[in-house]
């Protein structure tokens, strides 16, 4: 009898335990090793996880009613559109080139503003650069860079500025301003070309320049005339004016009559008795 007792006992010490009598043991062994906490602390303990999840449901819930509060609001909409840099454009041509209006939402001006520049300027030749920029929360400001003027363009009896880009502006004056050149002679096409080469010029000749005529004259279709304001005419090829146009103010330092700097072929001056 001793004997089989024996035996009963070693086989349940060598009997391993099933996986689910070791689980069993696993969590008796923390339960008992996890220390136990005083009341209050578990009491603060709950409310601080309670306040952290009320926190992270509240949030966003808050957030997305400011958003919807918002975009409801006059606020969100464009409300004043300022214009600026222009000097020979008319405000509201670049106004109505943006197409927008108060119902255009303030997020959508902000996050398309390069398609709104780029749709300006392809409504508008004269732009050379624009510029969005919103203040005051809904106020946009346009920002814009005109081409610079080159002179003008006869029309129908009417004056209409020709920009350095060779556009003509839709807008005419009865009078030119004096400081511009008048371009006469010329087709729209050549005109635009003539205006791109007097860019080219030192400002000091440019302004200086009274008329820019198309003369054609020695059996050269590209010879044109440009009557100064200090007395001299200058007669050159409209495809070297450019280059050749630098030598006109050492020319006239030289002399002391008034008469004809020729740039066409070469570089010379005849006075007007000859």
């Amino acid at each position: 009898m001793a004997w089989f007792q024996l035996g009963r006992k070693k086989a349940a010490e060598t009997d391993p335990l099933t996986p689910w009598e070791a689980y069993q043991a696993k969590q008796a062994h923390r339960t008992r090793a996890r220390p136990k906490l005083p009341l209050p602390q578990v009491t603060t303990l709950r409310r601080h996880h309670r306040t952290r999840n009320l926190v992270l449901v509240l949030t966003p819930l808050l957030l997305l009613l400011g958003f919807f509060g918002y975009m409801v609001s006059p606020l969100s909409k464009v409300g004043e559109i300022t214009v600026t840099g222009t000097q020979n454009l008319p405000i509201q041509t670049v106004i109505d080139a943006s197409q927008l209006g108060p119902t255009d939402t303030v997020i959508g001006v902000a996050t398309h503003r390069a398609a709104l520049a780029s749709q300006i300027k392809a409504a508008v030749p004269e732009v050379a650069a624009v510029n969005l920029h919103l203040t005051h929360l809904n106020r946009l400001t346009i920002k814009v860079q005109e081409f610079v003027p080159m002179g003008y363009v006869v029309k129908q009896g009417a004056y209409h500025m020709i920009l350095e880009n060779g556009a003509i502006m839709r807008a005419s004056s009865k009078t030119p301003a004096d400081n511009f050149p008048v371009f006469t002679g010329f087709n729209n096409a050549a005109a635009a070309k003539m205006a791109k080469a007097i860019r080219q010029f030192p400002a000091a000749v440019r302004r200086t320049i009274s008329e820019v005529r198309s003369t054609r004259g020695g059996s050269n279709p590209y010879q044109i005339t440009l009557i100064m304001t200090d007395g001299n005419t200058v007669i050159a090829d409209s495809r070297t004016v450019a280059e050749k146009i630098s030598y006109y103010p050492a020319i006239v330092a030289q002399v002391q009559a008034k008469g004809t700097v020729d740039l066409e072929v070469g570089a010379f001056f005849t006075p007007y008795s000859k």
